[in-house]
């Protein structure tokens, strides 16, 4: 593998790059695809393993737990081994040489009667060198299905990596939406503390004037703790989703991360069409439904190998060698001999003890156990593009008012304040408005988490998840 392909799959976990000089005279390496990383827009630049300077943007943490996640690494690992399965299939097509290299040293002890002049005993010593060469030239196609089976399994681990790597990316935007989610929430939630403490303020001050009881200095007490309760753990909660994103991109959890990007519902959503489009769209480009294909196609191979295997073969077979034998001891006693032979060798197999009935069944049921495993995917992936489709339907309504929401709620809390301020208004007026603000912003916070969570998953369950949704 060359230095330019181990830095275009960095993304992939390509550090061992460096001991993977066996040759691949099949080139099945190539076979391995790449082409998820470029369907999700990566760098393909090697693994981080240092924190990132400066603010950390929602695309740089995807590419880095990218790099990090284990199940990324092991799909890769095992679109390699099918990847050698497939050389394994093409090098049965080959002709096997083998070289021989012999010696040994013994006693004989030789008694001819009728030739007492042959007789002796001592030590003998041979050796001898030789080729021997042996080729398959037909078995009813058995090579063949072992090699469409390799080539069907190197397409299912190749789909499944894609699919592993959408969901890895999906689970990784997901972290940071959850932080900025967390951020904002911290600083609504600061927000809410500071106009308590004004509350607070506005009460003490009218209680000192005489113009308030002291309730409403203590139900404004009451109300700041409580902000400043919700400040403390909304204060925890992004703590926890930043060591969260920390950890899974390989570094100490208490790494400080400064995230760059801001929770906002402005990304492309131009992908969503038709529901019939995007069900059609998914059964055609689903990487998981590719790989539930192709896992099918290799059962269909493998019965037809084990058919195969049970039918007569072809093999030329030759032969080359000579040997040297030394006996002193016996008169003209060294021996030399030459070996030359080539022929032809028909294998039938004529009873296995039911073995092969037995293995062409347990392939014709692992080919059902495909077709229905083809049939859960397909089913799989349309009831999750049609419940994102609704669900995203429903959050994006959801932002619309609860953006009115808060905006409604801030100016309803403005005039009660001013009112409260005026002599006009009582405490537990403001107390109202102050928490109707409050939950006014969460939940346009939630909304705009679930919008973008939701907005990746639809984008996921049709297979074209990649970092352009996220621009």
């Amino acid at each position: 593998m060359s230095p330019v392909r181990c830095l275009l799959l960095g993304l992939l976990g390509a550090a061992s790059c460096a001991a993977a000089y066996e040759p691949d005279v099949f080139a099945t390496v190539d076979e391995v695809s790449s082409r998820a990383v470029y369907d999700l827009g990566g760098s393909g630049l090697p693994c981080h393993t240092t924190a990132p300077r400066g603010e950390l943007s929602l695309e740089d943490a995807i590419e880095r737990i990218l790099c990090h996640d284990p199940q990324t690494r092991l799909a890769w690992a095992n679109a390699k081994a099918s990847a050698a399965q497939v050389g394994i299939g093409r090098a049965a097509f080959l002709p096997r040489l083998q070289g021989r290299l012999e010696g040994s040293h013994g006693y004989s002890d030789l008694d001819n009667r009728d030739m007492p002049q042959q007789s002796g005993h001592g030590h003998r010593r041979s050796h001898g060198t030789g080729l021997e060469l042996s080729w398959v030239l037909f078995d009813f196609g058995r090579r063949s299905a072992t090699l469409h089976n390799a080539q069907q399994l190197l397409l299912a681990a190749t789909a499944s990596q894609d699919a592993i790597l959408q969901n890895t990316f999906a689970l990784a935007a997901q972290a940071y939406y959850d932080a900025l989610c967390a951020q904002r929430s911290l600083v609504a939630s600061s927000q809410v503390a500071e106009l308590a403490a004004q509350n607070l303020k506005a009460a003490d001050a009218k209680y000192q004037a005489g113009a308030a009881a002291l309730s409403d200095r203590l139900q404004a007490q009451t109300a700041l703790s409580q902000a400043r309760l919700k400040q403390v753990r909304d204060e925890g909660s992004l703590r926890q989703a930043v060591g969260l994103i920390a950890l899974r991109m390989g570094l100490p959890p208490d790494t400080p991360l400064h995230l760059s990007s801001e929770l906002d519902a402005h990304p492309d959503t131009g992908f969503v069409k038709a529901i019939d489009q995007l069900l059609a769209e998914a059964r055609s480009s689903h990487p998981a439904l590719h790989a539930a294909q192709a896992r099918l196609k290799a059962a269909d191979a493998s019965l037809q190998e084990s058919r195969a295997a049970g039918r007569p073969s072809l093999t030329l077979s030759a032969n080359l060698g000579r040997s040297y034998t030394e006996q002193p001891w016996v008169f003209n006693g060294d021996i030399r001999e030459r070996e030359r032979s080539i022929g032809l060798q028909l294998n039938i197999p004529l009873f296995e003890g039911f073995e092969r009935t037995y293995q062409i069944r347990n392939a014709l049921a692992r080919r059902e156990a495909s077709e229905a495993e083809l049939a859960e995917v397909e089913q799989q992936i349309s009831l999750e593009v049609w419940s994102n489709y609704q669900l995203l339907g429903v959050e994006t309504r959801s932002l619309v008012r609860t953006r009115e929401l808060v905006e409604q709620s801030r100016q309803t809390l403005e005039v009660v304040q001013g009112r409260y301020r005026s002599g006009v208004g009582s405490m537990i007026e403001m107390l109202n408005a102050l928490t109707a603000y409050s939950s006014a912003q969460e939940q346009h916070i939630q909304a705009l988490g679930a919008w973008q969570t939701l907005r990746l998953r639809l984008a996921a369950s049709l297979g074209r998840l990649g970092f352009w949704t996220l621009r």
